[in-house]
């Protein structure tokens, strides 16, 4: 492969865990209990960044080379949210800041020997998100804020009486939705005689259970931590997996795209012209930053609320192009196979016309054979497929965390499965360690910034994937089309060669004994290459791929339309824009799964 000289690598992302906090109000605590409540938060934070260190220090060659980022986020109220955060700044950990309703109005919450405190904490705040809730429903805005937290969380400490949730927007219903989502929760009773306790959705991975169950419970102590912190921050134990992170890591720069007898195909074929970016990588990566500026002109930090993208980008734009690459890489190498085998026919019966040239052929014969040998054996070995299929995942799994991360209280999905939510994969894992280090979005949403927002982002995040499915369903149905005509063109050719071939049998056998070497041609050349045009539209899976792309564009434009008509409804605009990030990747899946058994053989 042709290698740019450019010294760079898909970018590393820091060790961090973010701790999330939830908990009763100060007047749930009796005055003499407030005590206990802190220790034992300090306590659990104690040993959660401890055996985070340490888990940091073994895998620290997978990490960028940084210092553990430790980051507690809280939404400030009165009771264990400040006591957490108070605890999480004497202990010099990062502080993100999520708040229900701008500063101003959540300090009417507040108790006047609260304030102090709370102007103390949000000062010392690496960042602040406003969120806008209203003063008439009090109760959604901290349902809000709890949602974000949970979004900006791997785990959550929840300080709880363990009774059933008494209304909306307590600890109890945050908890729920926590477990639902797959985020670990380590239940700090009221009760100072009752131990913490981790709850945890993978603890049983048959369903999605509930906080009650004791199914979920596992004691809080330094093992479970320690095996809980493992699961969720370190990539996957598979070696394999670990492997192919580190090939990734590897990764450098392709400034060549050698292999273009696919898009040469597509050109002769009449699909599409032979484009520049066909054969070099510079229109891909212009392309992608023009788009991502695209974005941020038109998304990010115009709409009250910014977030930290770079790192994001970085990595989307690593993983899309290494996966065109190699998309393109593997799918020339079954072009290349399948032709250059009918070739082989061709030339094994040009012989019967030139049979003075039998050895020229018969070598020419060999070289094409081993040709085809070679270019099978280096694309395995250079694992084109696995590539291909690897960072295709990666790139559409980080391409929506953008627009996700920008709306405060959404979030991708956990990593693995609703009831095992566990990284088993390294591209799961790697997506959300990029999601982790993004931290929360900062700024203030109000009503009609949410609404602005929810539009940009169905114009500039949803509108290119509807209109680049559309155009991918067309292109591939008609490059489809035109290779059924022209294998049904070589099949009837050779149909009509046997008619005429029968008709000269039985009513002129001299003249067809002395075309007889023509009639050998067609009858065996013109099947040759028939079969490999339908090869090649079996291994592309063709008709499939635009089903799928024309699914996934309707259900996108169904979700574009909810957004622009979400108004300021900030729930409703987040769990449409989660649900956009699920029909992209259950398209991908789907993708995956058909095309995970395709590699590249020899034919």
């Amino acid at each position: 492969m042709h290698r740019s000289e450019v010294r760079s690598a898909p970018p590393r992302f820091p060790f961090a865990l973010s701790i999330g906090i939830t908990g009763h109000r100060l007047d749930a605590f009796a005055p003499d209990a407030l005590a206990a409540v802190e220790r034992r938060i300090g306590e659990v934070l104690d040993l959660l960044v401890g055996e985070a260190r340490a888990l940091a220090l073994q895998e620290a060659a997978l990490f960028a080379d940084r210092p553990p980022a430790i980051t507690l986020v809280s939404p400030l109220a009165d009771g264990a949210d400040l006591i957490a955060a108070e605890l999480a700044l004497a202990r010099d950990h990062c502080l993100q800041a999520i708040l229900p309703f701008d500063r101003d109005t959540y300090k009417a919450d507040l108790k006047a020997s609260d304030i102090e405190q709370f102007d103390r904490a949000l000062a010392r705040a690496a960042c602040t998100l406003e969120l806008p809730g209203d003063r008439d429903d009090v109760t959604s805005a901290y349902v809000q804020a709890g949602r974000a937290t949970v979004a900006h969380s791997d785990l959550l400490i929840a300080v709880w009486d363990g009774l059933p949730a008494r209304g909306r927007g307590g600890t109890a219903e945050i908890i729920e939705h926590a477990l639902a989502r797959g985020t670990p929760i380590v239940h700090v009773p009221v009760d100072a005689a009752a131990p913490p306790v981790i709850l945890w959705s993978a603890f049983d991975p048959v369903v999605v259970t509930r906080c009650g169950d004791a199914a979920t419970r596992r004691p809080f102590e330094a093992a479970q931590v320690k095996r809980l912190l493992a699961l969720i921050l370190a990539p996957p134990e598979d070696q394999r997996e670990r492997d192919d992170f580190a090939f990734f890591l590897n990764e450098l720069n392709y400034s060549l795209r050698p292999r273009i007898e696919y898009p040469l195909l597509l050109a002769v074929a009449g699909t599409r012209r032979f484009q520049r970016g066909d054969w070099q990588d510079a229109p891909a990566a212009t392309a992608t930053r023009d788009e991502w500026a695209r974005y941020r002109h038109a998304c990010a930090g115009c709409h009250g609320v910014s977030a930290e993208l770079d790192l994001l980008e970085q990595a989307y734009g690593w993983s899309d192009r290494l996966a065109s690459h190699f998309a393109q890489s593997y799918r020339s190498g079954h072009v290349f196979n399948f032709l250059f085998a009918a070739v082989a026919v061709l030339i094994a019966l040009a012989g019967l016309f030139f049979p003075a040239a039998k050895i020229a052929l018969a070598t020419a014969e060999f070289l094409i054979i081993l040709t085809i040998m070679l270019n099978t054996h280096i694309g395995i070995r250079r694992r084109w497929h696995q590539r291909w299929l690897d960072y295709r995942q990666l790139a559409e799994r980080l391409r929506p965390m953008r627009s996700l991360k920008l709306l405060g209280i959404a979030a991708p999905d956990a990593p693995g499965s609703a009831t095992e939510p566990v990284a088993r994969r390294w591209t799961d894992w790697y997506a959300a360690g990029i999601w982790r280090t993004m931290g929360c979005p900062s700024g203030r949403l109000d009503k009609q910034r949410v609404e602005a927002l929810a539009q940009a982002i169905a114009s500039h995040e949803l509108a290119p994937q509807i209109d680049y499915n559309r155009a991918n369903a067309e292109q591939v149905e008609r490059f489809d089309k035109r290779l059924e005509t022209l294998g049904a063109a070589l099949f009837a050719a050779t149909l009509v060669g046997c008619v005429v071939l029968i008709a000269g049998l039985l009513l002129a056998p001299d003249w067809t004994s002395r075309h007889s070497k023509i009639f050998v041609l067609l009858s065996a050349g013109l099947p040759a290459l028939g079969t490999a045009i339908f090869g090649i539209r079996v291994q592309g899976d063709f008709v499939g791929t635009a089903r799928r792309s024309h699914a996934t564009a309707d259900l996108l434009e169904r979700i574009a339309a909810g957004l622009d008509t979400a108004g300021s409804d900030l729930a409703r605009s987040a769990d449409l824009a989660e649900q956009a990030a699920r029909v992209m990747f259950a398209d991908l899946d789907e993708w995956r799964l058909v095309n995970q058994q395709h590699e590249l053989a020899v034919v």
